[in-house]
């Protein structure tokens, strides 16, 4: 399983924003939207194998976050009207008590930001996406509980840098050119498709060496 967690510094934490307008109404939640797209869907599908945080801090009622996990949640749309849509249903409810809260299947909320989220992940090896460290095609990766952050269009402010570091996030980066978080997403999860496409291989690889 892998998780992703992304922070919007300015991201609106309730639903007071235009559906029409959704960049220039909401803290730039559009950008968080496309991450939603990005970590979740693919060709004709979801990713059963990927859970998505949503980190709002922005004005009114923040910090709240949304949970959206791959497995379970159904009617995933990829338009980002839609998307808009689901996010402002969900925070047009409070989240009711501690901890996340579910409100339909797959989709949860909870009042809080990064601490709330660690609080969920549980024991996990933790990454930071950031320009110029080490390549993510070189760095070494932990595959089964991997965590990993990464900014909206802000980038972090140094209070969750600073806390980022004193977890021991392992920075890594994608590549020597900047993309917008998105892109930086579609990256990050095809590489490691490459990888457990190739650790699959070479385990049915082993167990055809010893039938023979």
């Amino acid at each position: 399983m892998r998780r992703i967690v992304v922070i919007g510094q300015k991201a609106r934490a309730s639903a007071e924003f235009s559906l029409i307008d959704i960049a220039g109404s909401s803290g730039r939640l559009d950008v968080l939207l496309r991450c939603l797209r990005a970590a979740l869907l693919v060709s004709h599908g979801l990713r059963s194998d990927t859970v998505l945080y949503l980190v709002l801090l922005g004005l009114p009622e923040a910090p709240r976050t949304l949970r959206i996990e791959g497995a379970i949640v159904r009617f995933l749309r990829p338009d980002e009207r839609t998307l808009a849509v689901l996010a402002q249903k969900m925070l047009s409810v409070p989240s009711g008590g501690e901890g996340f809260v579910q409100l339909r299947r797959g989709a949860c909320i909870a009042d809080g930001g990064l601490d709330v989220v660690l609080a969920d992940l549980g024991p996990s090896t933790y990454y930071v996406l950031e320009e110029g460290a080490t390549d993510v095609r070189v760095a070494a990766l932990d595959l089964e509980r991997p965590v990993f952050f990464l900014g909206d269009h802000l980038g972090f402010d140094e209070p969750t840098r600073a806390r980022l570091a004193e977890m021991g996030a392992t920075p890594i980066g994608i590549g020597p050119t900047s993309v917008q978080a998105d892109d930086a997403i579609a990256i990050l999860s095809n590489e490691i498709d490459r990888r457990e496409a190739l650790k699959t291989g070479a385990g049915l690889a082993a167990a055809g060496e010893a039938r023979k």
